[in-house]
């Protein structure tokens, strides 16, 4: 196992950033319960909180300034090395800047058994999780967690929104290894997973698969020689190169296909994802990685065209055939050597300008880690989540109650009321955020569904929305989408204002729906609502492109017959393309 997986202190690091369901469910399997931290201010005396921006994050640290560097210096050096195996380009883009919260663990007690006495004051029992496990539902539940079961909060842990990702990480001051510090394969596959638009299947596969076998120290990435299908298939193949099958036909490949190999399931499988990461190691490998720029370009073109021999052309400089020549005779290399990776110039760290927090940045920022705690919470111990709410609201209405009115903290207020269920005290807080401007997708997103519900329920024509209350939720929705992240659901909600407006579209007010799919091709309702606006409104070349491609994603029979249901409707002949 690559050096960077010893970190003896690496789980009480933000840069781990992967406790998540994994630690859950260990803490779960030894009868823990395991709780998000609960930070309450007046019963943690100790140093001050401190603030630091910089162009990647926010930092609010109840570290002393050297712990809190150090952990900052090594979060951007891993960034910036992880640009040579994974350009920013190819990574989720938030406009809501992440924020990064350390906390000193000699503050963690004093935190930590006051809230054990709240939340358990008047109950003898605390009622048990779901089962989160695959397929698990409802299903084994335990009858009581007895009050004498343990709690313990976690001590690091990685939360995201619709539009943002915060990290909390408990530190122990002076033990920071910053040499061993990496960032973990669950935060490299949250940033893949999440890009728009969506990466290769192919490309996000065989990099998680290739990631964790990868040594980050200091300004050097160390690749080791490849494992080929199985062990048994990597020896033979040392011993004889011209013993190894065949790769797998590009076309089918590049589609994901890897089901045509004559073997057992698990074996294709095996097969494609080994063929993934040897393309991937093709495209990095090189004295001065001359094929690089075109690999990337590749990778680029593919998230937005399909995949063909042309754009391999185009971006490789070698049709099928050529490709397979390429990898094949590459292929003995990669089991056999290391590959290291260093940027062209030494990495330059920002200043980190620190400074006292304002009241206003500790409310911010900490209201809004509590916030991303209350649906974790709600999903596994729902009758905890109540305290949450309630430490959320008690942080964030202290800046508010003194006059702060940031349109960040608006955004968290009315966003912390969403989440809490209550709607209608939401409003006020959305409508004050947007109305200063706020950069924050879903709080546009938010405001546009309430402004909707409200039209709907009191229609202007004849059961449908006027013009007017088209536009104006609809200029929340386009606000919304000039935000990173594009979000699936600003999307589905624009077709469904169109659906219930009394005003037709044209095909240029439904080519945004267009744009929707494009980035989020596999997001079944959304192709669907564009399939069948475009289908209404006469548009069938459009159409019959979406229905093709829903019956092609769609994941289960329900979902197909509702395309087959539109394909019914199209024309029998082939429909010419629509003038634009």
């Amino acid at each position: 196992m690559p050096s960077m997986f010893r970190c003896t202190h690496c789980l009480l690091l933000a840069l781990a950033l992967g406790v998540g369901a994994l630690r859950w469910a260990r803490a779960a399997d030894e009868g823990v319960v395991a709780l998000p931290p609960f930070m309450v201010e007046e019963l943690a005396k100790g140093p001050p909180w401190r603030y630091a921006q910089s162009p990647d994050f926010e930092i609010l640290s109840r570290c002393n300034d050297a712990t809190t560097r150090r952990m900052t210096e090594a979060y951007h050096r891993l960034h910036r090395l992880l640009d040579l195996v994974l350009p920013a380009r190819f990574r989720v883009r938030h406009a809501v800047t992440k924020t990064m919260i350390y906390y000193d663990q000699e503050l963690r007690p004093a935190a930590s058994q006051e809230i054990i006495a709240q939340m358990l004051r008047g109950k003898n029992e605390i009622p048990p999780p779901p089962d989160l496990s695959p397929g698990g539902g409802q299903r084994g539940l335990r009858s009581y967690i007895p009050e004498s079961r343990r709690i313990t909060f976690l001590p690091n842990m990685r939360l995201w929104d619709l539009d943002m990702m915060a990290v909390f990480a408990i530190v122990r001051n002076g033990d920071i290894d910053a040499d061993r510090m990496f960032l973990t394969p669950d935060y490299v596959g949250y940033m893949l997973r999440n890009r728009t638009p969506a990466l290769p299947t192919w490309f996000i596969a065989g990099f998680l698969s290739l990631y964790p076998q990868m040594t980050f120290e200091r300004e050097t990435i160390t690749i080791p020689a490849a494992e080929w299908i199985s062990p048994g298939e990597t020896y033979l193949l040392k011993a004889d190169p011209k013993t190894t099958r065949p790769l797998l036909p590009w076309a089918a490949f590049l589609r994901g296909d890897h089901s045509g190999n004559n073997q057992t399931k698990e074996e294709n499988l095996r097969v494609w994802a080994s063929q993934a990461e040897l393309f991937i190691r093709w495209g990095l490998e090189g004295k001065g990685s001359p094929r690089r720029e075109g690999f990337w370009t590749f990778i680029e073109r593919s998230s937005v065209d399909i995949p063909s021999e042309k754009l391999v052309q185009e971006c490789l400089g070698f049709d099928y055939a050529g490709l397979a020549e390429q990898l094949t005779a590459f292929l003995p290399t990669a089991v056999r050597k290391d590959m290291t990776l260093r940027p062209d110039s030494a990495i330059k760290l920002p200043p980190l300008a620190l400074r006292l927090a304002t009241d206003g940045e500790i409310a911010r920022i900490k209201g809004d880690w509590e916030r991303l705690e209350i649906n974790y919470v709600r999903q596994r111990y729902p009758d905890l989540a109540a305290k949450y709410i309630e430490q959320a609201r008690r942080t964030l209405l202290r800046a508010y109650d003194r006059n702060d009115r940031d349109p960040r903290l608006l955004a968290v207020l009315g966003l912390c009321e969403v989440d809490a269920g209550n709607d209608a005290e939401a409003r006020d807080y959305l409508e004050a955020a947007a109305r200063l401007e706020v950069v924050r997708p879903r709080v546009w997103l938010e405001l546009a569904r309430l402004r909707l519900a409200d039209y709907l329920a009191a229609p202007a024509v004849a059961g449908k929305l006027s013009a007017g209350q088209a536009a104006d939720v609809l200029t929340l929705l386009f606000t919304a989408r000039q935000q990173n992240p594009p979000l699936p659901e600003v999307y589905e909600m624009i077709g469904d204002v169109w659906s219930q407006s009394a005003v037709d579209p044209s095909r240029g007010h439904l080519a945004v729906l267009s744009e929707g799919v494009a980035l989020f091709p596999r997001r079944t309702p959304l192709v669907y609502r564009a399939a069948a606006l475009f289908l209404q409104h006469g548009h069938l070349a459009d159409a019959a492109s979406f229905v093709a491609l829903g019956l092609r994603v769609a994941p289960d029979e329900s979902e197909r017959a509702r395309f087959a249901a539109l394909q019914a409707r199209l024309p029998a002949e082939p429909v010419k393309p629509d003038a634009r």
